[in-house]
């Protein structure tokens, strides 16, 4: 007999609704009507597309806050209450709206916030039908899993142990939803090399980041091109800028939006992904192994090391490993074929039979409910402190990383390199040092910490007529407002004191957010922010006119860190470039 299902998910990245897209096609082969619903439309004011752009900006622009974020409700569960009330406050109604509609046997959430609703309506009795979760991820967070929802589905065994332990009241591990034309994939490798013009020769590296395309994609790519015989083939997702930038390094194969993952895949000899979402799930039913490498903050690294113990892929974490990996992974190994046997097995079951399975156990869809009366006051300052919030931390870092409200290089630069070297107190006593330094023309960058143990030296430096800016205190607090005073006031003062005039620049270690820019002002110093920063080891390729360069040479002996200095000279010089110091920029 045929059921009716409402389907909620979100259009937060193609995980959750290729899951559902996969349910909705598998219960709709069986006969049965399905309706899918996008749970951002469900909050008023169009308030959770707000969340899905902060999200998207803070994974691009700021991965540490999306990492604190991720965190917050494992180390504070008691916030756990209060998003599930203000959440299902401010959905429920538009919620209940599509249960009416559709009048469904089962409500299914791919979605956590949705999830959420769903199981507060199920325990307090205004949803009578039963409700199912399907978890996408491998990692189980704290927002993906409510007791009031009847049956969590999962991607594991694993993964639907650690929902149980989580408070869910049922669970079940059918395994991925992912589509059968996948489980063919690779029957026609050649054809699908030759039409992307993939080289037969090499081993095929497939580097997937979403379909946005965020990440150290990049990176990525080039130390997978720098490693022997290997041929990375790079799909960007909808970022078309990654995409212009990949192709304007001739690095391997590159290609934009694309629905021929599965043909992509199967041309393959490894899947290189940095989120451990729907890609990896794909690439098991394929057949090919999955290397996590430079993952994603939040969920990225925690799907990254759910998915190493449970033996279905590899998480590297150094480029030296990765090389490694990828000869171990090769296509005649047995570490290859036990991999990909282990991911293999995930499929093992159905999840569209077990939602199928609670049809009928309901009976009135959904009871009336009143809405509680907040106290607009509470509301209005719930609003204010969060705007706030945003503001002065993801939105300042956002604005800065756009070159708001920090120091550029001023009209008619096009030739000149602006060079700050970051020195700590073994180095800035040097004299092969102090002498690179002088004849590039740049910045000596000093903490207030480096300055009080090396206050001589750093005076002899300035005798030297070297450019000295403040580079923070040399030590992180916590407290944001705490952290900006000492970076920018209190070690302004010591390194003034001897350096023996004020510092009127501020380069941080670290990313800016609105106390800085707040505090900076105030006591006028000029924020540097950098286009580009050379640590140990880096190669210095093509260099940029009208571009910030910081050397931080605090982890190099005296010796490398000259060298590196004398190298860096060379190339601004063969591309008839001059250097000179960051207190040029306007």
């Amino acid at each position: 007999m045929p059921n009716r299902f409402l389907i909620v998910s979100a259009s937060m990245g193609a995980g959750h609704d290729g899951a559902a897209r996969e349910l909705k096609q598998r219960l709709e082969a069986d006969g049965h009507y399905v309706e899918v619903a996008d749970f951002l439309e469900m909050a008023p004011f169009r308030l959770m597309h707000a969340v899905r752009w902060i999200y998207e900006a803070q994974l691009r622009f700021a991965p540490w806050s999306y990492q604190l974020t991720y965190k917050l409700w494992i180390l504070l569960p008691f916030l756990y209450g209060p998003l599930v009330g203000v959440t299902s406050l401010g959905s429920r109604r538009r919620m209940k709206q599509a249960i009416d509609r559709v009048h469904p046997d089962v409500v299914v959430s791919t979605y956590c916030l949705s999830t959420l609703v769903l199981g507060r309506m199920r325990r307090k009795k205004w949803l009578r039908v039963p409700a199912v979760t399907f978890l996408t991820d491998f990692a189980v967070h704290p927002l993906c899993v409510h007791p009031g929802v009847d049956l969590t589905l999962a991607v594991s065994a694993q993964t639907a142990t650690e929902a149980l332990e989580q408070r869910a009241a049922a669970v079940a591990a059918p395994g991925p939803l992912v589509p059968n034309r996948f489980s063919s994939a690779g029957a026609e490798r050649v054809d699908v090399r030759d039409r992307f013009g993939i080289p037969h020769d090499q081993t095929v590296a497939l580097v997937v980041a979403g379909s946005w395309g965020v990440g150290e994609v990049i990176e990525t790519v080039e130390e997978l091109a720098a490693i022997d015989g290997v041929h990375p083939v790079t799909v960007c997702g909808k970022d078309e800028t990654l995409r212009n930038e990949l192709e304007s390094r001739r690095i391997g194969t590159v290609i934009g939006w694309t629905n021929e993952m599965d043909a992509l895949m199967g041309a393959s000899d490894v899947i290189v992904e940095n989120a451990g979402g729907l890609t990896c799930m794909e690439a098991f039913r394929v057949g090919v192994p999955v290397v996590t490498y430079r993952p994603i903050p939040g969920h990225g690294v925690d799907n990254a090391r759910h998915m190493h113990a449970a033996g279905v892929n590899r998480f590297v974490e150094s480029d030296e490993a990765l090389a490694a990996v990828l000869k171990d992974l090769h296509p005649e190994g047995t570490a290859r074929a036990e991999q990909v046997a282990r991911a293999t097995a995930l499929f093992s079951g159905d999840a569209a039979a077990d939602v199928v399975g609670l049809a009928g156990r309901g009976d009135t869809v959904v009871t009336p409910f009143r809405r509680p009366r907040v106290p607009r006051i509470l509301q209005g300052a719930a609003v204010v402190a969060l705007v706030a919030y945003v503001a002065l931390t993801f939105g300042a870092q956002t604005a800065t990383a756009r070159g708001m409200g920090v120091a550029h290089a001023p009209k008619g630069s096009a030739q000149t390199v602006f060079v700050g070297v970051r020195l700590d107190g073994g180095q800035i006593g040097d004299a092969t040092i102090a002498a690179a330094v002088k004849n590039l023309g740049a910045t000596a960058i000093v903490d207030a910490r480096t300055a009080e143990r090396s206050g001589p030296a750093v005076d002899a430096l300035s005798a030297d007529g070297i450019d000295i800016a403040n580079g923070g205190w040399g030590k992180g607090d916590r407290y944001r407002w705490n952290r900006a005073r000492s970076d920018v006031a209190r070690a302004s003062s010591v390194i003034q004191r001897d350096a023996g005039e004020r510092r009127t620049l501020f380069v941080p270690g670290r990313r800016i957010d609105g106390f800085d820019l707040m505090l900076s002002r105030n006591k006028h110093q000029r924020i540097v922010r950098a286009d580009h920063i050379l640590r140990e080891g880096a190669t210095i390729d093509a260099v940029h006119g009208a571009k910030v360069y910081i050397v931080d040479g605090r982890s190099q002996s005296p010796d490398e860190l000259a060298g590196m200095l004398a190298a860096f000279e060379g190339r601004i010089q063969e591309q008839h470039l001059t250097s000179t110091s960051l207190s040029k920029l306007s």
